[in-house]
């Protein structure tokens, strides 16, 4: 599937109906060649803009799951005044492997993922003279490998409810998910793939 055809099938509005998808479930992945990875965030602010004019009169929300996770850690303090990123930060010189085991446990702790899905709501609700069908979302190949998609998707779908979510991938799929072609990501989840890379 090309960006083109990416974009005919999201301005379907059949396909923009979040009821509409294999078993109802409305979470798809755009997997591309890493490679092409600038070209691709600069066709998903395309596609963001084409679907946002009057013939559509979407609003499609573009979430980075790197800078989403970083800004949550920035936020969210473990004591007064000191932010889980500061923490972390002061403390990887002195201990990276228990930062980085911590680091990991943090991008599936529930505070994260209600962190996300308040993002998400707050945007749906302050869109909502728009029809808002989608959630793009991308940055996997930055987040890893603390956020790795199957297992971030594993989490996170029990929060995907009246919008559909986009997840852009920069690798492909066997038997398992191969971030950048090169990684073993994790097992293939049940999201609906929009391309084979």
């Amino acid at each position: 599937m090309t960006i083109t055809e990416l974009y005919n099938q999201l301005s379907n509005k059949d396909f923009q109906d979040h009821q509409t998808g294999n078993l109802f479930f409305p979470a798809y992945m755009y997997m591309y060649d890493a490679t092409k990875e600038y070209e691709i965030d600069r066709e998903i602010l395309y596609i963001k803009n084409r679907l946002h004019r009057p013939n559509n009169y979407l609003d499609v929300m573009v979430l980075d799951i790197f800078e989403e996770f970083i800004a949550y850690l920035k936020k969210d303090n473990i004591v007064k005044g000191v932010s889980r990123y500061k923490f972390y930060s002061t403390q990887e010189p002195l201990k990276p492997v228990e930062v980085d085991k911590a680091l990991y446990r943090e991008a599936y702790n529930k505070r994260f993922l209600e962190y996300l899905d308040n993002h998400i709501q707050q945007h749906l609700e302050n869109a909502k003279h728009y029809e808002v069908a989608y959630v793009f979302i991308k940055g996997f190949g930055n987040a890893f490998p603390h956020i790795r998609a199957s297992r971030f998707m594993n989490n996170f779908e029990k929060y995907i409810k009246g919008y559909k979510l986009i997840m852009f991938y920069p690798g492909e799929a066997k038997s398992y998910y191969s971030l950048f072609g090169l990684l073993k990501d994790e097992n293939l989840y049940r999201a609906i793939k929009l391309i084979n890379a």
